[in-house]
C-alpha cells in the first residue's frame, strides 16, 4: 500500500503548523480526518510519525526525515496541477501588498512580468508598512502580500524568500567615536525609526536591550524614504535596510555606522491564502525577481526550508 497525497498533505501541514488542529483548519477538513489520515500513514510506513501532547504534535526522528522529501513531492503535485491548468490560472483581480523597499527596487521589474505572464490579471496594489498589511492579509483583504517577519493564521502560507540586512547609517558630517560604536554611543543621538511593532523597530530595541541602554531622543516614521533623506540631511542615525540605499552609500549622502555588535537581520517572505497549486507559479515569479533585485541575502541552510515565520511584521 502507497501513502496518498491526501495523508502526505496533512503530515506536512501538521509537520509546519504544529498541531493537528491547526493542520484540519488549514486543509478545511476535520480533525478527526486529519487523525485518520495520519493514522494510515503511520501504518503504511510502519512508523510513529507525530509525538502529540495536549497543545502541539511533535515530529520523531523518523517523522522529521521525511519532511524534505513529502515537501518536494508536493512541491510536484501542484507544478503538475498548474500545468494541467495551462498554467495560466490566475485571471480576474489579484490584491497584491508590499512593503516599501520592496516596491522600490522590485515592482519595476515584477509587473511587467505580471502582464506578460497572466495577461487576464488585474492587479490592485496596496503600499503599505508591514503591519498594515499583516492585518490585510489575515482579514482576507489581501490575495499576495510581501513583507517581513509576519505573523500570520493557519490559513495563510508564508514563503521565506532571504534576509533583508539591516545597519546603521547616518550622514558624513555627524561625529561617531572611531571605533567600532555601542549602544552608549547612540543613546543621546536623534534615531529615526519605523513605528512599532515594525521589524526596525524591534531591530533597534533588541540591540540597545542588549547592553541596557535605553535610547533617549527615538522618533518615528512610516516612510523608508523619508527617513533616508533626513538622515542624509544630517537629522540623527537610522537602522535601514543596506540593499535600498547602496546607491546613497556610493554617492556619499550617507556612511555605514560601523557597530560593535549587528543588526539583527529581517526575513523578507511572501505570503498568500489560498490552494498552493493557484499561486505557485506566480509566488516563484516574485521570489525571482526579489532575488534579482538583490533586495536580501540568501538564508541560512538550516532556516531555508522553513514554511512559517513567527514574530511581528514590519
Amino acid at each position: 500500500m502507497r501513502a496518498s497525497l491526501a495523508q502526505l498533505e496533512a503530515f506536512y501541514w501538521i509537520a509546519r503548523l504544529g498541531s493537528f488542529h491547526a493542520a484540519a483548519r488549514h486543509l478545511h477538513v476535520t480533525q478527526p480526518t486529519i487523525s485518520a489520515r495520519i493514522a494510515e500513514l503511520e501504518v503504511t510506513l510502519d512508523t510513529r510519525l507525530f509525538v502529540r501532547s495536549r497543545q502541539r504534535a511533535e515530529l520523531t526522528a523518523r517523522g522529521r526525515s521525511i519532511v524534505e522529501p513529502v515537501d518536494r513531492m508536493l512541491k510536484l503535485s501542484d507544478d503538475i496541477a498548474a500545468h494541467s491548468q495551462s498554467g495560466r490560472t490566475l485571471r480576474g483581480l489579484l490584491r497584491l501588498g508590499a512593503v516599501e523597499s520592496v516596491a522600490l527596487m522590485t515592482l519595476p521589474s515584477l509587473l511587467p512580468r505580471f502582464v506578460a505572464g497572466y495577461p487576464e490579471l488585474k492587479v490592485e496594489l496596496t503600499l503599505d508598512v508591514g503591519a498594515a498589511l499583516n492585518r490585510k492579509l489575515n482579514a482576507s483583504e489581501l490575495d499576495v502580500a510581501v513583507l517581513t517577519d509576519p505573523q500570520v493564521s493557519d490559513a495563510i502560507t508564508v514563503e521565506a524568500v532571504g534576509l533583508i540586512e539591516l545597519a546603521w547609517y547616518a550622514a558624513p558630517q555627524l561625529r561617531f567615536p572611531k571605533r567600532p560604536l555601542k549602544p552608549a554611543d547612540l543613546r543621546n543621538v536623534p534615531i529615526l525609526t519605523m513605528p512599532e511593532p515594525s521589524t526596525i523597530f524591534r531591530a533597534i530595541r533588541h540591540w540597545f536591550d542588549a547592553d541596557g541602554v535605553e535610547p533617549s531622543r527615538l522618533s518615528t516614521c512610516n516612510s523608508l524614504t523619508l527617513m533616508a533623506r533626513l538622515v542624509a540631511a544630517g537629522q540623527g542615525a537610522a537602522v535601514l535596510p543596506s540593499a535600498m540605499v547602496r546607491n546613497e552609500v556610493e554617492s556619499g549622502q550617507l556612511r555605514l555606522l560601523r557597530a560593535a555588535a549587528p543588526v539583527a537581520p529581517g526575513t523578507l517572505v511572501v505570503a498568500f491564502a489560498g490552494p498552493a497549486h493557484r499561486y505557485r507559479p506566480l509566488v516563484r515569479t516574485i521570489v525571482e525577481s526579489l532575488q534579482e533585485s538583490e533586495l536580501t541575502a540568501p538564508m541560512p541552510s538550516h532556516l531555508a526550508i522553513s514554511k512559517s515565520v513567527d514574530g511581528q511584521a514590519p
